[in-house]
């Protein structure tokens, strides 16, 4: 999530401020915008950055050894040269340089997947969320997505009239598949692939994991490691980016999906899973000064339509003092 301390390396690596640069749509531009605003003294990182993000073209190619090595001999023939010119120059090897990093980081995001590297040629839509904004939208084919806070939705171009209908998604969303015959429903994730034909189910893809959780229907889930795996009602599946294993457990399908009435089901869930949401919704950082709050239990709602309302909810619910420095709340 960006905040005030993001470098250019920050923002180049940043998954929604790439989409921004490569994709960019009203509601995204209003939200950098809001920033530069808000940040001014980040104004020239992010101009540095775009033109980062901007200048790196990739095509999607299995580069053979030899032309990895006459990349790397050109690389050190370009540095030998800067040497030879320059009275005193520190030679850093290009794979340790900041930006070569984040453009082998925007490399890496792009190609993960056949399916998620699909979207950016097959989406023609794409719907972008602000930090603590809900959005509901109704798809051409009848579905209904409802896109929690800082999260995006790419929709396949002409999707009523295809014989397969795609999504891809970062972030959070709750998904209301409208039924057809013989016409499936796909959600891309970057770990994982969810096919359904008319359900209703959670996706979360914050914290470099996907989780689903089923409440009706059935859920198709693959991934590039792991052939088809059939979810059930009440049924969560998590896939972290490492393994692309698929592990199932039981859970209350509500807990998961109250964001979209703006209030969030503490019952069940730990502090750092709650804080976790808290910062995902709000772009905040929360920080406990005293660590025996973690293991702390907590029952009810907390209602998310105001982070500093939530914030100060939840402070008043653990009985603690909440204090504000820059973008960051301490609980102490």
């Amino acid at each position: 999530m960006p905040n005030s301390d993001f470098t250019v390396e920050d923002f180049c690596k940043d998954p929604n401020f790439i989409h921004w640069v490569l994709s960019p749509t009203d509601e995204s531009n209003r939200y950098w915008q809001s920033f530069m605003v808000e940040y001014p003294h980040k104004v020239a990182d992010i101009e540095t950055a775009i033109d980062y993000v901007k200048t790196i073209r990739f095509r999607e190619i299995d580069p053979s050894q030899q032309d990895l090595a006459r990349l790397k001999q050109r690389i050190w023939n370009d540095i030998e040269k800067l040497e030879s010119e320059t009275a005193t120059v520190r030679i850093v090897p290009w794979y340790q340089r900041p930006y070569w990093a984040a453009a082998a980081v925007i490399l890496l995001v792009m190609s993960i997947g056949l399916g998620w590297r699909a979207y950016q040629a097959n989406s023609s839509l794409t719907y972008q969320t602000a930090y603590g904004k809900i959005q509901e939208i109704k798809l051409t084919d009848g579905s209904v997505v409802t896109l929690n806070a800082n999260s995006v939705l790419k929709v396949a171009d002409n999707m009523a009239d295809r014989p397969v209908r795609e999504v891809w998604l970062e972030g959070e969303a709750y998904f209301d598949i409208a039924k057809r015959k013989g016409a499936k429903f796909i959600v891309h994730t970057p770990e994982a692939q969810i096919e359904v034909l008319g359900t209703e189910f959670n996706v979360n893809t914050r914290r470099d994991q996907t989780h689903i959780v089923l409440e009706e229907g059935k859920v198709q889930l693959s991934t590039d490691n792991q052939s088809m795996v059939v979810m059930k009602p009440g049924d969560m599946a998590t896939v972290s980016p490492k393994s692309r294993q698929i592990q199932l457990k039981r859970v209350q399908p509500d807990l998961y999906d109250a964001w979209k009435a703006s209030y969030i089901i503490l019952d069940g869930k730990s502090l750092p899973e709650i804080i976790n949401s808290l910062e995902d919704t709000f772009g905040v950082r929360i920080k406990l000064e005293d660590t025996q709050l973690v293991d702390k239990k907590l029952t009810g709602k907390l209602g998310t339509e105001v982070a500093e309302d939530c914030i100060d909810n939840l402070s008043i619910i653990l009985d603690v003092d909440v204090k504000k420095e820059g973008d960051v709340y301490i609980f102490r």
